[in-house]
């Protein structure tokens, strides 16, 4: 595939590019939080009648904005799936255009959409809208109380997978800038909406190559997930491994000349659970231990074989400060204490097959009092300003782009479970608070 002007590489480099990538931000000097709020406390002020205008038009198009985001839980786009992202882009597209958007279409590689939409109203700043376009597979439909693609109302929901996670957030933001344009509330500046691919496999095919290719500038940007009391400020990474020990095979008539590499894995696979790193020390805004988990085991071909090889894919989380050298490094050293204690296992095999680094803002950032003092003007609760024990692509956009970047929407723990959802109330609140950020960074 080819990715980037010009640059060709297959699937698994493009899952390691962090590797060669920085991983760590240059604050700009900041200015007192006083003095921020002051600010925002006046910009509140000044437009309160805009703000009035603008979530009167919302609530009028209540049921619009409930239509939008049910059509868009019935466009499947998991990620994997025969067609990707491909026909939610192009949705997305076509309702950035009725909006009077100019919108781009990229094809990032196959079948895998992304969609830039620029709402360019005079010089000045720049907010960006995020979302991601993929999610997660259903899983067991025995387990869905309603078909995950049906988009069902009740109970004051709008259940399906995606609604939460992340199609709230971009439904909550187009709507945001068409109750913007219609109740012609005064601003300047630009709104943007980009909507990118493979987010759930860490975005190396989605929003990293926008960012590579010079599309993603804006002066502040807003992820459209999250939950309600939190504006998240950071997240951990990830390291991905395959673990493979190895054996000989034999006729289960005759094990006794084989070497089961199954039994080994079951020695093994505890350890790597439960891997530690003595050395580290927590992160004052990415809250948690580094993790270890085990997630998916293959092993043997054949019932009557012996089996010579066993793999295990083990997904390592991380908070800020914790390199990928130190996390190799630790995962040797506790291979080789097993081994020396346990020489029957022999040859451990160790790959890195997926990576994702860290990254945060500050919780006295601009930005964060401005997320913060919006939602506590819609919902009359302040959020706290904190990281998350999950990964996400925002670093790419902190990180690569330059642009600072707060996640936020109206969301709820539901995302990659059955019986996904998205309250109604709270889409309208997420919309609501999407406004207000414009009216507050753009007028």
């Amino acid at each position: 595939m080819v990715l980037g002007p010009g640059v060709a590489m297959d699937e698994h480099e493009v899952r390691l590019i962090e590797r060669h990538r920085r991983w760590e931000r240059e604050v700009p000097p900041l200015p007192p939080v006083e003095e921020t709020r002051a600010t925002v406390a006046e910009r509140l002020a000044a437009t309160c009648e805009a703000r009035e205008a603008v979530f009167a038009e919302i609530e009028r198009c209540r049921d619009d904005t409930i239509a939008l985001l049910r059509t868009m839980v019935r466009i499947p786009s998991v990620n994997p799936s025969e067609g990707f992202e491909q026909e939610m882009a192009a949705f997305t597209a076509r309702e950035l255009r009725a909006l009077g958007l100019a919108t781009t279409e990229i094809e990032t590689a196959p079948r895998r959409g992304n969609v830039l939409g620029r709402w360019w109203i005079s010089e000045g700043p720049s907010l960006l809208f995020y979302a991601h376009l993929d999610t997660v597979p259903v899983g067991d439909l025995a387990e869905w109380s309603y078909p995950p693609f049906a988009a069902t109302v009740a109970d004051g929901r709008i259940w399906g997978r995606g609604a939460k996670d992340c199609k709230l957030g971009l439904a909550a933001a187009m709507m945001a800038l068409r109750a913007l344009r219609a109740a012609r509330v005064p601003l300047r500046g630009e709104a943007q909406v980009v909507a990118v691919a493979d987010e759930e496999m860490g975005g190396h095919l989605g929003i990293a190559q926008l960012v590579d290719r010079g599309l993603i500038r804006a002066d502040y940007a807003i992820y459209g997930e999250g939950f309600p009391n939190r504006v998240t400020i950071g997240h951990k990474g990830w390291v991905n491994l395959r673990i493979t020990t190895r054996g000989k095979t034999a006729h289960t008539g005759y094990k006794q000349a084989g070497d089961n590499a199954i039994l080994k894995m079951c020695r093994l696979a505890p350890l790597i659970e439960m891997l530690d790193f003595p050395e580290f020390s927590p992160h004052p805004v990415v809250p948690g231990r580094p993790l270890a988990s085990v997630n998916i085991i293959q092993g043997g071909f054949k019932t009557n074989v012996v089996p010579d090889r066993c793999s295990i894919t083990v997904d390592l989380r991380y908070p800020p400060g914790l390199t990928l050298e130190a996390i190799l490094a630790r995962v040797q050293q506790v291979l080789a204490e097993a081994r020396a204690c346990d020489p029957a296992l022999g040859e451990v095999d160790v790959e890195l097959t997926n990576l994702a680094r860290p990254s945060f803002m500050l919780p006295e950032e601009p930005l964060v009092e401005y997320m913060a003092a919006a939602v506590e003007a819609v919902t009359s609760r302040r959020p706290t300003a904190e990281g998350m024990q999950a990964t996400s692509d925002s670093r790419w956009i902190l990180l690569d782009a330059g642009v600072p970047i707060v996640n936020f929407s109206m969301g709820n723990d539901s995302g990659h479970r059955p019986n996904e959802w998205c309250g109604i109330d709270d889409l309208i609140a997420t919309t609501k608070i999407y406004a207000l950020m414009c009216l507050l960074l753009l007028c």
